[in-house]
């Protein structure tokens, strides 16, 4: 039998989440799946709640692998990214939704569910959001601000596509192309 680890234990987690959904991940039934007691489980992670947050963050980290792009443009990437975080969506529901149970730190509200892979992953959305801007492909606004509208408008298409996938796979570029559109300067 393998060592018990932090990386184990967040894959069978993962699994947990892929096949039965977060609601269903407990430490007693994760601790069954390893082979191990509970108390085990509680030497890697401290609680639940930080299994669940490394789970989440290892999705953060697929869909920064699914974001990577060869496109020359911002607005380029722009459009590979939405599909890929639709076709992520789609691909993995439940990881899904267990990611957004966690937010970048540029949503500002008041939970403590910030996670520092859902920053790096929006960041990379404003990094290129800031190029388009100053190439002069959208418009001069706050670039947060514009970031958050087209992952607003996006995470729509995938919410959908996890339960009508057709419908995401015929919208999901139309919605992205029509929101870059509609941000481009006069």
């Amino acid at each position: 039998m393998a060592l018990l680890s932090p990386e184990r234990i967040v894959d069978t987690a993962k699994e947990i989440v892929r096949t039965e959904g977060h609601e269903r991940l407990s430490v007693r039934g994760l601790a069954r799946q390893l082979d191990v007691t509970a108390p085990a489980i509680y030497d890697h992670m401290e609680s639940k709640e930080a299994v669940l947050r490394a789970v989440a963050a290892s999705g953060y980290d697929e869909l920064r692998s699914a974001y990577s792009t060869t496109a020359d443009t911002a607005i380029e990437r722009m459009r590979e990214r939405a599909i890929a975080y639709v076709e992520f969506a789609r691909t993995r529901p439940e990881l899904f939704r267990l990611m957004f149970m966690f937010r970048p730190n540029a949503i500002a509200i008041e939970a403590d569910n910030e996670l520092g892979a859902a920053t790096e992953v929006f960041e990379s959305g404003v990094d290129d959001v800031r190029q388009a801007i100053a190439n002069g492909s959208l418009i001069d606004r706050d670039p947060i601000q514009i970031t958050l509208t087209l992952w607003a408008a996006i995470h729509g298409v995938a919410t959908v596509s996890i339960v009508a996938p057709p419908v995401a796979d015929a919208v999901a570029a139309d919605v992205i192309d029509a929101m870059l559109r509609g941000l481009r300067p006069d």
